[in-house]
């Protein structure tokens, strides 16, 4: 399975949940859950990020998007304990990349949080690293423009 694949298995999981326990979810709510800095998956991701920075309380969304998660998989599995090996699935391959809704997943399984933080620890190793080279680099050529 692919990590858009996943990603749309699992928000189709959420918003199924959502509507089955009657839990309310805005349309904003809604499209958050495919929010990623990445890659932008819907036209207006940017303007609805930033609405939602606004006007909703992130830890209040994350933790019902959690709670959503957890009983989804709950019902999924009580209905047939086959379908663990999707979620299962759906988790490893959406912990290849970057997204908002491994926040939810990391409060709801522990799972995928330490794999985007291993991600952003490296990105921050990566312009370190590059960092330190463009510095040496010109400390180097000064140094040899001024000996030759």
């Amino acid at each position: 399975m692919d990590a858009v694949t996943a990603k749309q298995f699992l928000i189709s999981k959420v918003l199924w949940e959502a509507d089955s326990s009657h839990v309310q979810i805005s349309e904003v709510e809604r499209k958050m859950l495919y929010f990623t800095e990445v890659h932008p998956s819907l036209a207006d991701i940017r303007e609805v990020h930033a609405e939602f920075e606004r006007d909703y309380d992130a830890d209040e969304y994350e933790n019902k998007v959690a709670q959503l998660l957890k009983n989804a998989r709950a019902r999924d599995t009580n209905i047939s304990p086959s379908q663990e090996h999707d979620w299962n699935e759906a988790l490893d391959a959406l912990t290849k990349e970057d997204h908002y809704l491994l926040v939810m997943v990391g409060l709801a399984f522990g799972y995928g949080a330490s794999s985007g933080n291993a991600l952003r620890v490296r990105h921050l190793l990566i312009y370190i690293s590059l960092g330190i080279a463009l510095v040496l680099f010109l400390v180097l050529t000064t140094f040899w423009r001024t000996t030759h």
